[in-house]
């Protein structure tokens, strides 16, 4: 797997590379392909490339995976405007190539990472059981906030793609969270609550943890949080914030789906996993 993630960094630096020489080109999503620059991305891949051969798999390529992953972060709007074109998203093919790029990137550290490790400690049920809690209080965070500002606000129109969306919204931060650690979640294919639970769970507190960071940013540096959306910045301040809760809570849900699913022959294991 080492030679595997060398041989991704040196083929997507060569792409960073070509980008930040200048042949980048126009993306249909605000800034680059990725949420750095050109040469950040150049300077990633050699440092990826100089772990995988130097380094033992361990935290590190964990470290790297999610700093991949949180570049890529708007993976979640390529999905979402594939998914639901009428929202009106933006959908740009090939920037959404780039960042599969780097979660492809992510993914190959994180294996890696994964078949070196030794043992693998079952997540605790309370911590699942909190994370679903958390997930579900970061929804309707999410909804209070926008019931404060009025629903007419939604930069969404009427129709069928917007009622799909917001009945997902819904189902992601209520019944998924619930199914992940509820007795009732393990009588469905592992892979149908898992895949969400993860993908989502991990998409929004890449995404919304990366705005937020840079909410931060701005107000520190003297700019408004977010600039021409007409919402108040209050909103913003509790919208963003409970998406990133929303994605945590979700990601430690899944997690301990994952752990109370997983097929084991240690017995030991298994009355830990299913009592506690």
């Amino acid at each position: 797997m080492r030679r595997a993630v060398v041989a991704w960094a040196v083929a997507y630096g060569g792409l960073r590379v070509w980008f930040a020489t200048g042949h980048a080109p126009t993306w249909k999503l605000p800034g680059n392909d990725l949420l750095i620059p050109h040469w950040v991305a150049v300077a990633g891949c050699v440092v990826t490339a100089l772990v995988a051969v130097t380094i033992r798999p361990g935290r590190l390529f964990w470290v790297l995976a999610a700093g991949w992953v949180a570049a890529a972060a708007f993976i979640l709007l390529d999905v979402v405007a594939a998914v639901l074109p009428g929202l009106g998203i933006p959908f740009d093919p090939l920037g959404m190539l780039c960042r599969l790029g780097a979660i492809l990137g992510a993914a190959l550290l994180a294996l890696t990472a994964r078949a070196h490790q030794t043992s693998r400690k079952p997540l605790p049920p309370w911590i699942a059981t909190t994370g679903a809690c958390l997930a579900t209080t970061g929804c309707l965070t999410r909804l209070a906030a926008q019931a404060a500002v009025g629903f007419g606000t939604t930069p969404y129109g009427g129709n069928l793609s917007l009622v799909l969306f917001e009945g997902g919204f819904l189902l992601v931060g209520t019944l998924l969270p619930f199914l992940l650690v509820h007795p009732l979640g393990r009588r469905f294919p592992r892979w149908m609550l898992l895949t969400p639970g993860y993908a989502l769970g991990v998409g929004m507190t890449a995404y919304f943890g990366v705005g937020l960071l840079q909410m931060i940013v701005n107000v520190v540096q003297g700019r408004p949080a977010y600039d021409d959306v007409g919402l108040p910045e209050a909103f913003f301040w509790v919208a963003v914030p409970a998406y990133v809760v929303w994605g945590v809570g979700l990601t430690l849900a899944a997690r301990g789906y994952q752990f109370a699913t997983a097929k084991t022959t240690d017995p030991k294991r298994d009355l830990q996993i299913t009592h506690g």
